[in-house]
C-alpha cells in the first residue's frame, strides 16, 4: 500500500513508520508541518494514519478534505491515550477504525483486518436493502409511454400490413412447404429404385446368370430395363460383394449410351450391402439404402438380395442415381407441380455439399456444429439459414436425407430467393418512420419533464438514504416548496438528527449493557453531566471461569460447546444485571463484570456488597444447572469465581 503518516510526535511517527516498512508498504510522514491537504492532491495514498491528538483545526480540517475529496483512502486514526470525546467527534466523520497504543505489529494487523469487516458489513447491509424494482418515474411515464406505443403499433400495423407480416409468413410457409415437397419427392426417387430391383430381381434368367457368373448375359438382360425405367446405375454383385457386371449411364450420353464394366470390389466393404449379403432384415425388409462416393461419382443406391428358387442368396442387386441427377430431378418436380423457383443442395453428412442446381456453390458449406445441430433435432424441427449466392439473398430450409431403416445419409437444403417477398416503397417506409418516431418522441418527452419535476426530490431523499445507511450521518436534503414532497425533506431531516444522537449513544454503550444503565447514560449525556474524558474510580470487578474446560470440550463437537455456553450465560448474565452489575466481556468460558460504575456510582463497600451476593446467587444457579446436566448425562461445568474491590 501507499501510506501516509500523519502523526504529532515523532517517535510514535517512526514507529508506525517502521511497522508499515516491515510489511513491504511505501511510506510518507508528515509532523504537520505546512499545508498537509496538499500532500493528497500531490500523491494517491491507500492509507492515511493520523493522530487522533493533533490540533483540533487541523485535525478537522484534515478529516474534512479526506472524506470530501478522497474517498478512495481508507483512514486509521491512533491514539496513545484515552480521548473519548475526541473519538466519538472523529466518528461523525464515519471513521470507525481506531488504533490504540502500544503500537505493535500484532495490534496493527488487528487493526488493519478491521477494514475487511467493515467492507463485508457495508455489502451485507446494501445486500439488505430492498432493490427498486419499478421506479416512480416509470410509473408517471408509463401512460405516456402507452399512448406512444399506440401511435408506434398503429404505424407498425400499417407497415406490416403493406411490407414484412403477412407476407414474411407466407414466405416462411412455402419454404417450409418446399422442403417438405423436396423430401416427399427424395422419398418417391427411393421407391422409383426399388420397384425397378424387384423388377430385376425377378427378371427371367437373372439367377442363372449370376450363378454361371455371365457377365454378358446379365448385361443384356439388365440393359433393356435400364433403358426402359431410365435408370442410371445398375449393379450386380456376387455373395462376395464383387461386381459381376455394372452398367452405368455415359454422362452426357445419349438415352441408350451406357458404359459397362465388372470385377469392381468397390461395394464389397460397404455396411450397406453387407447388410445385404449377411442377409440381416429390418422392420421393413431385406432391403436399404446407402451413399456410394465412387471414382464414377457420388451415387445413391438401393440394394436387395437375390435368391435363387430355393431361397439361397445367389447375389445383391443394386440401383442407383446420381445425386446431382436428384437434385436437378427434384427442382424440375417442385417447378413443375407448384411453379416455385427454388434450389437444392444435397449435402453429405458433414455438411458438405455435394450436388446443388445453383451454378456455384463456394458458399454453400454448413458449419460442422450447425450440421451436427441439424441431425440430433431432425425429429423435431427443420434449420433456416440464410444464403447469399451470385448477389443474391436466399433463405434455405435444410433437413436430415434419410432412406430405408431410418439411416442418414446427409442433409438436403432447399433455398429461395428473399426477392420473392414484395418490396414497398421507401419512401413510405421512411414517412411513416419519422412520423411514428416524431410522435413517440413528443410523448415520452412530455412525460419526462413531468416525472422529472416529481422524482427530482424523491431520488435526492433515496440518496441521502443511502449516505446515512453508510454512516454517513452529516447527510440532509435540500427542502423547498410547500407540497408533500418538501414535508418529506423536513421529516427526513429531522429523523437524520435523531438518528445521529442514537448513534452516539450507541457507539457509548456498547452491545452489553442493561437498559436501566442505557437510559441513566443517556440522561447524562442529554443534561450534560455525564463526563466524557477518563475518570479514576474504586469499583468491584468479578471475574468467572469454568475449570477444566478445555479439558471437558475437547471430545465435543463445536456446536455442543456453543449449546453449552449459551446455556450457561444465559443463567448468570441476569443474575449481574440483577444486582446493577454491568456486564463487561466474554472471553471462551469466562466472564467479566463490574459493579458501581454505572448507572450510579456506590461506596466501595456497595459496590463490594452487590458482587458478593451477585457471586452467591451465581453458585446457587450453577448447582441447580449442573444437578440438572448430571441427569441428562452432561458434564458439570464446575466454576470459579473471583471477587476483587480496588
Amino acid at each position: 500500500m501507499r501510506v501516509i503518516i500523519v502523526q504529532a510526535e515523532k517517535d510514535s511517527a517512526q514507529t508506525l513508520h517502521d511497522l508499515f516498512v516491515q510489511r513491504g508498504d511505501l511510506v510518507d510522514i508528515s509532523l504537520i508541518s505546512g499545508d498537509i491537504g496538499r500532500l493528497f492532491d500531490e500523491n494517491r495514498y491507500d492509507l492515511a494514519v493520523v493522530d487522533i491528538h493533533l490540533p483540533e483545526d487541523v485535525l478537522f480540517q484534515l478529516l474534512k478534505t479526506l472524506r470530501e475529496n478522497h474517498t478512495d483512502t481508507k483512514v486509521i486514526i491512533t491514539n496513545k491515550y484515552p480521548d473519548l470525546e475526541r473519538e466519538l467527534d472523529v466518528k461523525d466523520y464515519g471513521i470507525d477504525v481506531i488504533l490504540r497504543a502500544p503500537f505493535n505489529k500484532v495490534w496493527l494487523e488487528k487493526t488493519l483486518a478491521r477494514f475487511e469487516e467493515i467492507d463485508a458489513a457495508m455489502q451485507e447491509k446494501q445486500a439488505a436493502l430492498p432493490k427498486v424494482g419499478m421506479p416512480i418515474q416509470l410509473k408517471i411515464i408509463f401512460p405516456f409511454l402507452m399512448l406512444a406505443l399506440l401511435l408506434a403499433v398503429g404505424a407498425g400495423y400499417l407497415i406490416s400490413r403493406v411490407t414484412l407480416e403477412s407476407i414474411e409468413d407466407r414466405f416462411v410457409n412455402n419454404l417450409i412447404e418446399i422442403g417438405r415437397l423436396t423430401t416427399s419427392w427424395i422419398v418417391e426417387e427411393e421407391n422409383r429404385r426399388l420397384e425397378t430391383l424387384r423388377a430385376l430381381a425377378y427378371t427371367e434368367g437373372v439367377v442363372e446368370a449370376i450363378q454361371a457368373r455371365d457377365a454378358e448375359e446379365l448385361r443384356e438382360l439388365l440393359v433393356g430395363e435400364a433403358v426402359n425405367r431410365g435408370e442410371e446405375a445398375i449393379e450386380i454383385l456376387d455373395t462376395q460383394g464383387m461386381v459381376l457386371v455394372s452398367v452405368r449411364h455415359r454422362p452426357g450420353g445419349g438415352r441408350e449410351e451406357y458404359d459397362y464394366s465388372k470385377g469392381d470390389a468397390t461395394f464389397a466393404d460397404l455396411e450397406f450391402v453387407q447388410r445385404v449379403l449377411n442377409q440381416q432384415t429390418d422392420d421393413r425388409g431385406n432391403k436399404y439404402g446407402g451413399l456410394v462416393r465412387g471414382a464414377w461419382g457420388d451415387y445413391f443406391y438401393v440394394v436387395g438380395p437375390i435368391y435363387d428358387d430355393e431361397e439361397q442368396l445367389v447375389g445383391a442387386i443394386l440401383v442407383g442415381r446420381s445425386v446431382s441427377t436428384l437434385a436437378e430431378e427434384t427442382r424440375k418436380a417442385l417447378l413443375g407441380e407448384e411453379d416455385i423457383f427454388a434450389h437444392i443442395t444435397i449435402y453429405d453428412i458433414s455438411g458438405q455439399p455435394m450436388a446443388t442446381t445453383f451454378l456455384q456453390q463456394n458458399e454453400l458449406l454448413v458449419e460442422n456444429n450447425l450440421a451436427a445441430e441439424i441431425l440430433a433435432r431432425q425429429v423435431q424441427e427443420s434449420r433456416l439459414r440464410p444464403l447469399h449466392i451470385s448477389n443474391v439473398d436466399y433463405r434455405e430450409i435444410i433437413g436430415v436425407w434419410e432412406v430405408r431403416g431410418g439411416y442418414d445419409l446427409g442433409l438436403i437444403g432447399a433455398s429461395l430467393a428473399e426477392n420473392f417477398l414484395v418490396n414497398p416503397s421507401q419512401i413510405t417506409q421512411i414517412q411513416i418512420f419519422i412520423l411514428a418516431a416524431l410522435g413517440f418522441l413528443l410523448i415520452i418527452a412530455i412525460g419526462y419533464i413531468l416525472a422529472r419535476r416529481i422524482t427530482t426530490p424523491l431520488s435526492e431523499v433515496v440518496t441521502a438514504a443511502s449516505q446515512v445507511s453508510q454512516g454517513n450521518w452529516d447527510t440532509t436534503v435540500e427542502v423547498s416548496g410547500n407540497d408533500e414532497l418538501a414535508f418529506l425533506g423536513f421529516a427526513f431531516n429531522y429523523m437524520v438528527s435523531n438518528l445521529q444522537e442514537g448513534e452516539i449513544y450507541r457507539d457509548l454503550l456498547g452491545r452489553s449493557v442493561t437498559p436501566q444503565v442505557r437510559d441513566q447514560l443517556r440522561q447524562g449525556l442529554s443534561s450534560g453531566e455525564l463526563k466524557l474524558e477518563g475518570q479514576n474510580m474504586i469499583a468491584t470487578v468479578i471475574i468467572t471461569d469454568i475449570r477444566s474446560f478445555t479439558t471437558v470440550s475437547e471430545n465435543q463437537t463445536p456446536t455442543t460447546i456453543l449449546s453449552w455456553l449459551n446455556q450457561y450465560y444465559g443463567e448468570l448474565v441476569p443474575i449481574i444485571a440483577s444486582h446493577d452489575g454491568v456486564t463487561h466481556e466474554f472471553t471462551g468460558d469466562s466472564l467479566m463484570a463490574f459493579f458501581g460504575i454505572l448507572p450510579t456510582s456506590l461506596s466501595p463497600s456497595e459496590s463490594a456488597y452487590q458482587a458478593c451476593r451477585a457471586a452467591v446467587d451465581m453458585i446457587r444457579v450453577i448447582d441447580v444447572m449442573n444437578t440438572r446436566r448430571q441427569k441428562s448425562g452432561e458434564p458439570p461445568l464446575i466454576t470459579g469465581i473471583g471477587v476483587n474491590t480496588g
